[in-house]
């Protein structure tokens, strides 16, 4: 049986989306045959409305991230791209984890490869180094 992870994040987007209208329906059954308090629903308005955001956020994420990794043609590490999107100014920091969902996502898409490994200097281990599938 395969996981959420499993799926390609364009199937992700389209499950989480299927769920998040059955949660909808679900909750509004309820409120029918129970009085529901505005707060109630509120978790659940967040929730989506925080998925929403993420979900475009991502999707531009990855644009720009095949725009850097296209304009380092020996590839990069995710603790490169995301110091570069930091650069940029388009995350808060040069947190690792801002670019590596995303280049696992593109790798899954079939938009970039693994082009080698590279000693990080942070962690004094071998790395992945992505670049643009060619």
């Amino acid at each position: 049986m395969k996981s959420i992870n499993d799926l390609a994040i364009w199937d992700r987007d389209a499950l989480m989306s299927w769920i998040f209208d059955m949660e909808e329906r679900l909750f509004n059954m309820k409120t029918q045959q129970t009085e529901v308090l505005p707060m109630e629903r509120i978790p659940q308005e967040t929730r989506r409305e925080s998925y929403e955001a993420v979900k475009q956020d991502a999707a531009a994420r990855r644009r720009v991230i095949l725009e850097i990794l296209a304009e380092h043609e020996k590839g990069m590490t995710a603790r490169e791209v995301s110091a570069e999107l930091h650069r940029r100014g388009i995350t808060p920091t040069d947190e690792r984890n801002y670019a590596a969902p995303r280049l696992t996502e593109l790798y899954q898409a079939g938009k970039i490869k693994t082009a080698g490994k590279r000693l990080c200097p942070q962690t004094g281990r071998n790395v992945a180094v992505w670049a643009v599938r060619g």
